[in-house]
């Protein structure tokens, strides 16, 4: 039986599946009015989901997103300093995962085929209050983009009194993050500000340049908001400026600003209202010393949402209207869409199912639509089981742009998504096991860009987590083949093995944290192999008393030396052992 078939089968199964257990999962806790513009995004019983609040984030001893996102393996996290970021969840292609953050699309719209790429330097670390990850298709909910999963960051509002907070660190390669952070308020009005630096010298990454010049980095954002229980405004701008490889002088200066204005309002008991409209621009300069000035790019969306509760179900209806423009060469693409997702707990099962009409300017229509159900078959054992299908847009600069990528002719990539899992309750802890599988036609790819048969992505999720004497210990292992036109060799830059072991122990005013990272060998464009490895990464944080606090970051704990896979046919350096030192303080 093929795969697909298996996953469809098997959500059947579930759902006429009866059991004689008084397990009870009822009302459904999926929640959706945290689609698109609000706090967090779709959080349920059915979907793959990682979760992390601030304090998770701070005990990773991460400067920026991007630092973070490294101690999260699943991810699947290509971080070459000297090179374009990616991410490649669950073996997908780099512009298959959306970014949001407070509902905003980060994925610029002057990037690679709509990868999120430098867009994730934009993201203020310190000012973000929770991250949730939702692994698989997510495209009647978040529409384009969102075909192998969504990242969805909340930024921190100020609604907790008065503060001030204070935050420096220094390390090895020259590195200095400085963030501070002032906010005051209550739920009737409050107003924060953020602001975070990170600069190093960097290394030499790329392993064919002889001339010793380091791969740098300087970056720095900052954020505004002002609001209240109903009502926010929120004004980012962002500068990075990344050295890479080539030419050996190159240097990418990215400048970008986001104004996003959100308002909710609860008409009756069944009935919220949501309103959001926000506009990003942005422009990459490049090439020796940044001198090649980029087109200017924006985007404008506006999403208006209903959440209706209606007998025990959550049912959500949305109109979603974007338009991209390169306003340097004054083109542009829009799409009108609207969706609806009903979602309840029918005999002990629960059930999410939805549909999205899309009304694209230059590809016409197009309709996703997604089904999933989970049940729980004993008191602790739960099946999970969902399909769904997505739509993908090329992006404006290679549809019709001046790139040297730029194909006209581009087809919009469309998916098929299936996913089917397990969720174990123990006396210990508890344990997830999932089977995935996404096969995207018309998939964009090569140089320049073209329309490929097939893209196919599939594999196999484990992690579980336990608590002994006080240490928290969690563990994940991923499997991932990625197969461009049924090639027999897997996708470049995507290692098919990726294990991470976490153990962290809080006693009294020390909390610290050990973290095995492994990844198997993974293939550059002339298909040589790249080696895998196995870091070991330490942080520790001691409160000094309530307003104060020092952390010791270091690393790759063990020096391993390695390399990763540049894509092309060329390997990139990895940093050594790294230490860095922090104090912060709140006043």
């Amino acid at each position: 039986m093929k795969f697909t078939q298996l996953c469809v089968a098997a959500a059947v199964s579930a759902l006429t599946f009866s059991t004689a257990s008084n397990a009870v999962l009822g009302p459904i806790p999926i929640y959706l009015n945290t689609e698109y513009r609000t706090e967090s995004p779709v959080i349920g019983s059915i979907a793959s989901t990682l979760s992390f609040n601030a304090d998770d984030i701070k005990a990773t001893g991460a400067n920026t997103f991007l630092d973070f996102l490294d101690t999260v393996p699943s991810v699947g996290l290509f971080n070459a300093q000297g090179n374009v970021p990616a991410i490649y969840m669950r073996g997908g292609d780099s512009h298959h995962t959306l970014v949001l953050v407070d509902g905003v699309k980060m994925n610029p719209v002057g990037s690679g085929k709509g990868a999120i790429e430098y867009g994730l330097t934009s993201i203020p670390l310190n000012d973000i209050e929770k991250i949730e990850i939702v692994k698989g298709s997510s495209s009647v909910l978040y529409g384009s983009s969102a075909v192998s999963g969504v990242i969805s960051i909340t930024t921190k509002k100020g609604a907790n009194g008065k503060e001030i907070l204070v935050n420096t660190k220094i390390g090895s390669n020259n590195s200095k993050t400085y963030t501070v952070s002032l906010s005051n308020g209550d739920k009737n009005g409050y107003i924060r500000l953020s602001h975070n630096k990170h600069i190093t010298d960097g290394f030499n990454a790329r392993t064919d340049d002889t001339t010793g010049e380091k791969d740098g980095i300087n970056n720095h954002t900052t954020q505004i908001k002002v609001g209240n229980e109903n009502f926010n405004i929120s004004y980012l701008k962002s500068r990075d400026k990344t050295e890479y490889d080539s030419p050996v002088d190159g240097l990418g200066d990215r400048k970008f600003s986001k104004v996003s204005l959100n308002t909710s309002k609860s008409i009756s008991e069944s009935l919220d209202s949501n309103f959001s409209i926000t506009q990003t621009q942005e422009r990459r300069n490049s090439g020796s010393n940044a001198t090649t000035i980029g087109d200017k790019f924006k985007r404008t969306d506006i999403t208006i949402l209903n959440d209706i509760k209606i007998d025990e179900a959550l049912v959500n209806i949305g109109i979603s209207k974007f338009k991209d423009e390169n306003v340097t060469d004054n083109i542009s693409l829009n799409s009108n869409e609207i969706f609806a997702n009903w979602q309840k707990n029918v005999y002990d099962i629960d059930v999410n199912t939805g549909v999205r009409f899309i009304d694209h300017s230059k590809f016409g229509n197009e309709t996703v639509y997604n089904l999933g159900a989970a049940k729980y078959l004993n008191n602790s054992l739960k099946l999970t089981g969902s399909y769904a299908t997505a739509f993908n847009a090329p992006s404006l600069p290679y549809l019709l742009d001046y790139y040297d990528g730029e194909n006209p002719n581009l087809k919009p990539e469309t998916s098929k998504s299936a996913e089917i899992g397990l969720e174990k309750s123990h006396d210990w802890g508890a344990s997830t096991f999932k089977l995935f599988k996404t096969n995207t036609k018309n998939a964009i790819g090569g140089w320049p860009l073209v329309n490929q048969d097939t893209y196919l992505a599939k594999g196999m999720e484990l992690s579980t987590n336990t608590n002994i004497d006080g240490y928290d210990i969690n563990f994940g292992y991923t499997f991932s083949k990625s197969r461009v036109n049924n090639a027999s060799t897997q996708a470049k830059k995507r290692p098919k093995n990726i294990a991470n072991l976490s153990i962290k122990k809080n006693h009294r005013k020390l909390n610290s944290k050990a973290q095995l990272i492994s990844k198997s060998s993974s293939s550059i464009s002339n298909g040589e192999k790249v080696g895998g490895y196995t870091l070991l990464n330490l942080s520790s944080t001691y409160d000094i008393n309530n307003d104060s606090s020092l952390s010791l970051n270091i690393d790759n704990a063990i020096d391993k030396d390695y390399q990763i896979s540049g894509g092309d046919d060329y390997r990139y350096n990895q940093p050594g052992r790294t230490i860095e030192l922090g104090l912060s303080y709140n006043f």
